[in-house]
């Protein structure tokens, strides 16, 4: 029988990629059921294109709902500007009965998964470990759900602006339902000590914001915090490490769920068939996490000043593709990818913070 520590996504695609093989499989939960690591929220899955042939791709078929957003409110510490998104990258439900975990649970009882709720296995007792950060924090985010809102439900919001996320990194408004939206605030070390004082602050001087949330009901706060790393194996004394257990993570933007679907796949598959994991998310998850290195390195440098360059020629009203804001064909790209990556992990090891 093959054990997985952790149900939230990652644990439950490999589960269900292992027992569709004819395996037996039992994942082992720290808490009183699915999906309750998260406050219900949306997040985005990056680089998939079509979200449900990607669901396919990697085995799973959790049956929930993508949500997309045609419209955008951006700011930097100068101005605010709305854009026309066309189509943004496709959100999915996280957290509670309504999210991607619920349904990929719910696959995984009809395959026979065995279930062990309030476990307090530890992770010499699994073969998969997927049980989420691992106790590091690398980056915080917190979290305010504001009800009866005029937020529109076809936008997003996102500012990058360094007196509330400090040297690059950004809060933002999604709306998670028809009557509520939350405003989340992200910040990297060593800002998360004052992540509640910052977010505060966001919400009290930043004027979109204001206008957008003011004066209306709270109704729930909630946080977290993200591990990110690059490993050199995350094959670990004969366990597979995947998600954010193993430090796959976006260190740019956050969107990591994508990495922990990958990976659990991929572990998956190593138990299946015997491939070699760590030559599988060396080989389709580094190249993708280096683009992520490489963009996390200038904004850590410069701020907020570097979105406002890149979006200075961008007038309220225009038509943007987020993707390609920052280019990839110009000459010698690969070479500035890789020098930069190199920058980041080199800061990371000087200073202890991305």
């Amino acid at each position: 029988m093959t054990k997985i520590m952790g149900a939230g996504p990652a644990g439950l695609c490999a589960a269900i990629n292992i027992a569709k093989a004819g395996r037996e499989v039992k994942i082992f939960e720290m808490r009183s059921d699915v999906g309750m690591r998260f406050h219900p929220n949306l997040q985005g899955l990056k680089d998939v294109g079509n979200p449900e042939d990607y669901m396919k791709e990697l085995n799973i078929n959790p049956k929930t709902g993508f949500r997309y957003f045609s419209r955008a409110f951006f700011g930097t510490r100068k101005r605010d500007i709305e854009l026309d998104i066309g189509k943004s990258m496709p959100f999915v439900v996280r957290g509670g009965k309504e999210s991607l975990e619920y349904g990929l649970y719910r696959e995984a009882l009809d395959l026979g998964v065995e279930f062990e709720f309030n476990s307090r296995i530890t992770k010499d007792g699994v073969d998969i470990v997927a049980a989420g950060h691992g106790g590091t924090c690398d980056a915080a985010a917190l979290g305010m759900v504001f009800e009866d809102t005029d937020f529109p439900r076809d936008a997003f919001l996102i500012i990058f602006d360094d007196r509330y996320s400090p040297k690059g990194w950004y809060s933002y408004i999604v709306p998670i339902s028809d009557d509520r939206v939350e405003f989340v605030n992200c910040v990297s070390q060593p800002h998360v000590p004052l992540l509640r004082k910052l977010t505060e602050k966001a919400l009290q001087e930043r004027k979109i914001v204001r206008g957008f949330l003011d004066g209306k009901k709270k109704v729930a706060t909630f946080g977290g915090v993200g591990n990110v790393s690059v490993p050199k194996t995350a094959f670990i004394n004969n366990r597979y490490y995947v998600g954010e257990a193993a430090g796959f993570q976006d260190p740019f933007m956050g969107f990591g769920i994508t990495y922990a679907l990958k990976s659990a796949k991929m572990a998956a598959d190593a138990i299946v068939n015997g491939y070699d994991y760590d030559a599988m998310w060396k080989r389709e998850i580094m190249p993708r996490m280096r683009k992520d290195f490489a963009r996390r390195f200038p904004v850590s440098i410069f701020g907020d000043a570097l979105p406002e360059m890149f979006m200075r020629k961008y007038r309220s009203g225009d038509r943007i593709d987020f993707q390609d804001v920052i280019p990839s064909s110009f000459p010698l790209y690969n070479v500035a990818e890789f020098v930069l990556f190199r920058l980041e992990v080199l800061k990371k090891r000087l200073t202890g913070f991305w």
